[in-house]
């Protein structure tokens, strides 16, 4: 029985084998320095990246809290103004209610500029002004009220009485407010049967100077 062939490696082989060796190696360590270039230069973009994005986001967001800021004081100042419009109205709607409470006849008289018709005697009648609390007055107001009433009336011989004459759209004036079918220029002679009436408030309010007027027409039954 023959004994197995254990030749030796020749030289030619083990300088291949060498050969194939280094030039793995070689192969290998030109990939391992691309790889370590290749991560150092996306490390490199990836965190110049990162801070464009946090630089937009932090814009984004400063935005978008200015505009939430924004928002909330427009807000605010909206629900004041209605508050204020609110109150205005009511104090109106208050004082109409008052004149309603009040005769007929004795209405003008008890609500005009002028103290010496008043039905309980000279300035025991409210007159046309009246305040409003928690409503500030505007600057360099003339009268110091927040509210006045007025009449189609005019000053004639120094007495302020009612004039059918008087020219207001709004209350569909000129007109016959004694009803005997004639509109007279002057001083209203006999009682009057239609009366209008405007109440007006002027204020000092959140965004400036502010103003409501409510028109009434109270009539004889």
């Amino acid at each position: 029985m023959s004994a197995p062939d254990k030749r030796e490696p020749t030289w030619n082989a083990l300088q291949g084998a060498s050969r194939l060796e280094s030039s793995a190696g070689m192969t290998n360590s030109h990939h391992a320095r691309w790889a370590g270039r290749s991560v150092r230069a996306h490390g490199r973009a990836r965190a110049g990246f990162s801070v464009v994005e946090v630089t937009v986001m932090a814009t984004i967001l400063v935005v978008g809290v200015l505009g939430m800021v924004g928002a909330v004081i427009a807000g605010v100042r909206l629900v004041a103004v209605n508050r204020e419009m609110a109150v205005a109205h009511e104090a109106a709607r208050a004082v109409i209610e008052r004149m309603q409470d009040t005769p007929f006849a004795s209405v003008y008289a008890t609500f005009n500029a002028d103290p010496a018709d008043d039905p309980g005697g000279a300035g025991t009648a409210p007159g046309p002004r009246f305040s409003v609390p928690g409503m500030t007055l505007q600057a360099n107001d003339p009268d110091g009220f927040v509210g006045d009433i007025v009449f189609p009336d005019t000053a004639v011989g120094g007495v302020t009485a009612l004039n059918e004459s008087v020219v207001d759209a709004r209350w569909g004036m000129p007109r016959d407010l004694n009803g005997d079918g004639v509109i007279t220029a002057g001083a209203l002679p006999g009682a009057y049967m239609i009366l209008p009436v405007r109440v007006r408030l002027q204020w000092r309010g959140i965004g400036g100077n502010r103003s409501i007027e409510l028109d009434h027409v109270f009539i004889s039954h």
